[in-house]
């Protein structure tokens, strides 16, 4: 298992000044499609399908100014900014850099508004959400720390529920189980591993939310819907360490949210988050025996 996951940061200025929605995530997900179909129409075709649309995140626009009143983004032109891109395929990261190679002055289009890419940052320690690892090195996570601080830093909104008993519902508020459902999903659909909802439920049991700094809510706009996420810092932290196996991939699948994102609409911006606070153990390094 060599499959690597990648986040960068890709570093744009504004060709002329304009106004974007308060939330980028539709006309960035737009460009993005944009980037793979120019390369390669094939894998374009292929990612309509739920499991390759799971390959990737984004974040918001960073860098421009919004106005409280209305959300709207307002750029300057040569103003800076930056987006993030979370790739968990490597074809998907070969077409991507592909297309920034294969143009001399490459740029991306979000609605009125064209960005040059000056610097695209992929080695990690390059930008705080930049990061490189692969799947073998996330199984290879043995250490089991006892708590964990996290930072949402995009709305996040979790799908709850059964859809089939109309139970199905929206969660504003990560509670561990529901942080780590969809990433085991994730985990188990990439590896073939299958650790099931019995660990999801061991971590219902074992794992509460212990702190919580400035949590928020903020509404987001898709196709003329409004949603409302959350976002913030909060600590989670363990109460019974005496399953060293499911503390252990717990703390594998905060890694994996990094690249991952967390909850809905992670294609679109939203669920951006990252592990501040690691283990107590260089996890990195620690191999299984």
């Amino acid at each position: 298992m060599t499959q690597s996951l990648h986040a960068l940061v890709i570093k744009l200025s504004a060709h002329a000044a304009g106004i974007l929605p308060g939330t980028v995530g539709e006309l960035a997900h737009a460009a993005f499609y944009g980037a793979v179909q120019a390369v390669d129409p094939v894998l374009s075709v292929q990612m309509h399908d739920a499991q390759e649309r799971s390959a990737f995140s984004l974040s918001p626009l960073y860098g421009y100014w919004q106005s409280p009143t209305d959300q709207r983004i307002h750029v300057s032109q040569g103003q800076e900014g930056w987006l993030r891109l979370g790739l968990l395929d490597d074809r998907l990261f070969a077409v991507f850099m592909q297309h920034l190679l294969s143009n001399s002055r490459p740029t991306l289009r979000l609605g009125p508004v064209a960005f040059a890419i000056h610097e695209v940052f992929g080695a990690p320690g390059s930008h705080p959400w930049v990061g490189y690892t692969t799947l073998d090195e996330l199984r290879a996570l043995t250490a089991t720390p006892n708590q964990w601080t996290l930072e949402f830093a995009s709305p996040t909104a979790i799908r709850w529920g059964e859809a089939e008993n109309k139970s199905r519902r929206v969660e504003l508020f990560p509670q561990p189980r529901m942080a780590i459902a969809g990433l085991r999903t994730r985990w188990d659909r990439l590896t073939g591993d299958t650790w099931g909802r019995a660990f999801e439920e061991w971590v219902e049991r074992n794992v509460v939310v212990s702190r919580i700094w400035q949590w928020q809510t903020q509404p987001v706009s898709f196709q003329k819907q409004s949603y409302v996420g959350g976002l913030g810092r909060l600590d989670y932290r363990l109460l019974d360490a005496s399953h060293a196996a499911n503390v252990a991939h717990f703390n594998r699948l905060l890694h994996l949210a990094f690249y991952a994102g967390i909850g809905y609409k992670t294609t679109h911006g939203l669920g951006q988050v990252r592990l501040l606070q690691p283990s107590n153990d260089n996890e990195r390094n620690q191999k299984n025996d």
